[in-house]
């Protein structure tokens, strides 16, 4: 009785066999199978498994339940189930891995299988019920065939034009008398005085002139005295007296004590460096006149968004004391080195300031927009299934049948992506649900079969 008892136990726990020890019944766990001759279900049905070696690639193993090899099951088709030959097998719509040849119920989860037509999953294609898509709540998209634009958002600070600095440094020596301009921040207009300077040197050239000037009315057309006049004229241009200074010289014929220096260019003199009464030397730097229409605003761009900026890049900047405020500009000049802190690049954009408002120092909020004028396929990047080493769309083909396609993808931008190779646009990809979709139709098994993987072949066993 006992020994009844315990071969029934053994059949019923592993199918193993009972040894006898000289005392309690031990029952020993089931061999391993090493011959496709051991494959035989419990209900006498021949089904295949899917089971994972060691090193955990997909293996091929004998299996109860009847599941669909992944590995060479979705690459060879579901026709190598169809034993009967009449173009059905029995699939479970929750697993998709579960497939007979008659109707039954899912050994997982209890649901009755599916019938489908082999033809409906052959290649890479491969189908999840309707239901199990509601379920999941599975989205698609049109593929647009467009250009890709992208907003880049960064920070800048406002400096004065370079361009439209000026320095006021005269050639020649003396004191100065008066002072027009005592302060700095003052405005000027090109031609208004600066100061008045005495110099010794110009009140000997002035009587040089002036006598070359009597020297040629006393000769009258002669070249030699006229050569002298020239030369005395040249020498006071070149010391940037005025063209109108020489001609109240010439109008006088007396030599002034003192000759007034003017501003060179408009704008605001950012820079005085001389007091009234000081003696100056000759090229010494007195004023900075720097006109403050237009702007630079200096912007730092990351280096990952280089490639979306470049000269001539539509720039609208926010400025956070000015709420509401918008200024429009363009992307002047790129600089060409990289700062090693912050790993930005400067770029310079030149802002109109015809009125003065905007000062060298503020800053301001930049939007910089750029994109590229080829226009390629685009995706929602949730659309892109990574795996590290390639990229995948799931393609979305109707009734509950996808098929994923290899891609190669280029920028993205503000939630979309570009595809570069693998779509033509006007295809519909999957939007949302792919790991889900992956989950339930075993897509591994369609992925190995694009792969031109090995197949394994039958049902043999690993060993």
């Amino acid at each position: 009785m006992i020994a009844s008892l315990a071969l029934l136990l053994g059949l019923v726990v592993g199918g193993g066999a009972v040894v006898w020890y000289g005392g309690p019944y031990v029952v020993e766990p089931p061999a391993a199978h090493s011959s496709h001759d051991d494959m035989a279900s419990m209900d006498g049905s021949s089904e295949i498994g899917m089971g994972a070696d060691s090193t955990g690639e997909m293996t091929m193993e004998d299996d109860s339940t009847g599941r669909a090899g992944s590995s060479s099951g979705q690459a060879a088709g579901l026709a190598k189930y169809d034993t009967d030959g009449d173009g059905y097998v029995y699939q479970g719509g929750m697993h998709p891995d579960i497939v007979r040849d008659e109707s039954g119920q899912c050994p997982i989860c209890g649901m009755d299988l599916t019938r489908t037509p082999i033809g409906e999953q052959e290649g890479s294609t491969v189908k999840v019920s309707p239901a199990t898509v509601q379920n999941i709540g599975v989205r698609s998209q049109t593929v647009a065939v467009e250009p890709l634009a992208r907003t880049v958002r960064t920070t800048g600070r406002f400096e004065a034009n370079e361009r439209l600095a000026t320095a006021v440094a005269p050639k020649v020596g003396g004191w100065v008398e008066t002072l027009h301009v005592d302060y700095e921040g003052a405005r000027v207009q090109k031609g208004e005085p600066l100061f008045d300077l005495y110099s010794p040197q110009l009140v000997a050239t002035q009587e040089e002139y002036l006598a070359a000037l009597r020297t040629a009315d006393r000769l009258g057309s002669d070249d030699g005295a006229q050569r002298l006049v020239d030369a005395a004229r040249r020498r006071l241009s070149y010391w940037d007296i005025s063209e109108d200074q020489i001609k109240s010289l010439e109008e006088t014929r007396t030599p002034m004590r003192t000759l007034t220096f003017t501003a060179p260019s408009t704008g605001t003199v950012t820079t005085k460096k001389i007091t009234e009464g000081e003696k100056l030397s000759p090229g010494q730097t007195l004023f900075h006149i720097t006109g403050l229409s237009p702007l630079w605003l200096m912007v730092d761009v990351y280096e990952q968004d280089l490639s979306w900026i470049d000269v001539g890049s539509r720039a609208q900047v926010e400025l956070p004391y000015s709420p509401g405020r918008t200024v429009t500009g363009r992307v002047e000049y790129i600089y060409d080195e990289v700062d090693t802190d912050t790993r930005t690049v400067r770029a310079r954009i030149a802002v109109p300031n015809p009125n003065r408002t905007l000062k060298p120092g503020m800053y301001a909020t930049v939007r910089l927009s750029g994109g590229e004028a080829t226009p390629h396929p685009v995706v929602p990047s949730s659309a892109i299934v990574s795996s590290g080493e390639r990229e995948i769309v799931i393609r979305a083909l109707g009734d509950g049948r996808f098929r994923p396609v290899p891609v190669h993808t280029g920028r993205s931008a503000d939630g979309r992506t570009q595809v570069l190779h693998g779509l033509n646009g006007g295809e519909r990809v999957v939007t949302s649900a792919q790991f889900l979709i992956d989950s339930e139709a075993r897509l591994s098994g369609a992925l190995a079969a694009m792969d031109d993987s090995t197949s394994m072949q039958g049902a043999g066993h690993q060993h």
